[in-house]
């Protein structure tokens, strides 16, 4: 891959602030970009899941959906939302086998893709990076596992509730004193359904209630938490 594009350098850059790559050096990042291919998806593209067991994807820009989708009800329930600097897909990449989910591009999306096989000598030879690894595996786990968990325990408007928390960047905007929320700000009602496990309806429903206590402001897609107090009062521990 030619050093001197502007992939080229997001792609250093975002590595660079990566969970997975961020103690990498600068030499070993490059090295892992050049044997890399830039890869580009369209937002809702179809993607076959069958590349997953062939190759491994870093996400430069962009979100990517993993959702399991029931062919006979047409509902969809996202496992995961991933975005700048995770990979695409772990499991695949332990075992080599399929992963059960349709990956779907919530935006224009720009990739790395790695030869499946390149990846696993990746954890091989960079030890910092195999360091980093299993955290990560660890993060997505927990993930599952609280997802699981809120599925079973919780109401809708606790699991919205906490779904909005958990991407609220708790840092105040100075100009106006609310708290923005990142990744899952301008998403649709339908997609914020399927990553809490209910519908568009039922969604909309909560977070008119939500408006109207005045704990988030939502207009035209942007999403913003108002009164972070209210909200954590609306995720209690199980």
């Amino acid at each position: 891959m030619e050093t001197n594009t502007s992939f080229y350098q997001k792609s250093l850059e975002t590595l660079s602030k990566s969970e997975l790559f961020k103690n990498l050096d600068q030499t070993t990042l490059e090295k892992i970009i050049d044997q890399s291919k830039e890869c580009k998806w369209q937002k809702d593209e179809i993607i076959d899941p069958l590349e997953a067991t062939k190759y491994l994807f870093i996400i430069i820009s962009g979100r990517l959906k993993l959702t399991q989708i029931d062919i006979k009800s047409g509902r969809s329930l996202t496992l995961f939302l991933l975005s700048s600097g995770d990979i695409y897909d772990v499991f695949s990449l332990l075992d080599g086998k399929e992963h059960l989910v349709d990956p779907i591009p919530l935006d224009d999306m720009e990739l790395l893709k790695i030869p499946l096989e390149q990846a696993r000598e990746f954890i091989k030879e960079y030890p910092k990076f195999n360091e980093a690894f299993l955290p990560y595996l660890g993060k997505k786990m927990r993930e599952l596992e609280s997802f699981g968990e809120s599925l079973v325990f919780n109401d809708t408007l606790t699991r919205l509730s906490k779904l909005i928390l958990k991407h609220t960047n708790r840092c105040k905007n100075e100009e106006n004193q609310h708290y923005p929320v990142e990744l899952i700000n301008n998403l649709s009602h339908e997609s914020i359904a399927e990553l809490i496990g209910s519908v568009r309806t039922v969604v909309s429903l909560q977070m008119k209630k939500l408006k109207k206590e005045e704990v988030i402001i939502s207009s035209k897609g942007q999403l913003i938490v108002k009164d972070l107090e209210k909200l954590l009062e609306k995720c209690p521990k199980n």
